[in-house]
């Protein structure tokens, strides 16, 4: 046979045929069920991961978004009036401990929350969510560092009445922005798990 038979399109086309029909398309098949099945079992792992994540987010950022203000200006004033009233009763005096140490305790449990167990979330994230995450955890500790301030800050609350809290005020505008952080977590976690 020359080699002008073997170009002979009787030839060159079933043999084109044959070879994607038994070693192209079984190869192009193979390699999306594996792309496809690689998908679906990090898609898997990550429903499992971020619906445990979407309870703890929910959490940190409920314990970060309360009033600090509102807590330094009247529910402090109002338990230490209670406590100056009652003549030190002993139940007065652990009614005013249970609310000067309610917002610290919330805040270290909001940190806690927010910064524990979550290296899965940040492997198995976007780096959209790593970055997202890295800033609540930040946010989170800015708002633990100025605690030890505001509880300073509350003493003076109560011997000025018309004192203006500027530690509360800022650490209520970084719980709003913990707030807003997490709803961006949660809607990037939807995204990543195909929801929206």
């Amino acid at each position: 046979m020359t080699a002008s038979a073997w170009l002979d399109p009787k030839l060159i086309v079933p043999a084109i045929g044959v070879v994607l029909a038994s070693v192209i398309v079984p190869i192009l098949l193979h390699t999306l069920k594996g792309r496809r099945e690689r998908e679906d079992k990090l898609l898997e792992i990550r429903t499992k991961a971020y619906t445990e994540y979407f309870r703890r987010f929910e959490e940190a950022a409920r314990g970060v978004g309360v009033d600090y203000e509102q807590f330094s200006k009247v529910t402090l004033k109002n338990a230490f009036r209670e406590l100056l009233e009652s003549d030190n009763s002993p139940d007065a005096i652990i009614k005013f401990q249970d609310e000067v140490g309610k917002f610290p305790h919330q805040i270290q449990d909001s940190h806690r929350k927010a910064t524990e167990e979550i290296t899965t979330l940040k492997v198995l994230g976007s780096s959209k969510l790593l970055e997202l995450t890295t800033e609540f955890e930040a946010l989170n500790q800015e708002i633990l560092e100025m605690s030890s301030k505001w509880l300073n800050e509350m003493q003076q609350a109560l011997a000025v009445p018309d004192f203006d809290a500027p530690i509360a005020k800022k650490m209520k505008e970084k719980g709003m922005k913990a707030k807003e952080l997490k709803e961006q977590i949660i809607k990037q976690m939807r995204v990543e798990l195909k929801l929206d």
